[in-house]
């Protein structure tokens, strides 16, 4: 016959060890929802910086070769997200495409990924479409800025996490 305090004891080791099970599986579940190399998982997406600096279309093609778009951004908590994952490959802040684009209507901005551009954080006096600006880039020097699309600039890809 098992006494409370016994139970109880083997109650807890239950607990604790189906606790240490599910937190390994957690864990094991989150490395293989991205794909193997060079992907940062962040809420329901994996984030890659590339580094070979390409126009707006090409980044955004490379991107769709590997199963995403350029990233969108839908929160200061995102962003900073994708800054510290540019500033952890670079040791700086260079100024990186992503996403965002008017190019077929001024002033209405969309994701390439069709997802809302539901965030914004535009530098001061920002978009300006100087000269037929219609691609967004970040780290400007922190902020958004919209640039010409032919720039070449690194960039940021996203794709859905598995």
């Amino acid at each position: 016959m098992i006494n409370k305090a016994s139970f109880l004891l083997l109650s807890a080791l239950l607990i604790y060890s189906g606790t240490e099970g599910l937190e390994q599986k957690t864990e094991e579940h989150c490395l293989q929802t991205c794909p193997l190399l060079n992907w940062t998982p962040y809420g329901t997406r994996c984030f890659q910086f590339v580094s070979k600096a390409r126009t707006w279309a090409e980044s955004e093609s490379h991107c769709v070769g590997m199963g995403g778009n350029l990233a969108s951004v839908h929160s200061i908590a995102e962003y900073s997200f994708i800054q510290e994952l540019i500033r952890k490959q670079t040791q700086g802040a260079p100024r990186t495409w992503i996403g965002g684009y008017d190019a077929a209507q001024e002033d209405l901005w969309f994701w390439s990924d069709g997802s809302r551009f539901d965030y914004t954080n535009w530098a001061p006096r920002q978009p300006d479409n100087i000269g037929g600006e219609h691609c967004v880039e970040m780290n400007f020097p922190v902020l958004w800025n919209d640039a010409p699309c032919q720039d070449l600039f690194p960039s940021v890809c996203a794709i859905r996490r598995l």
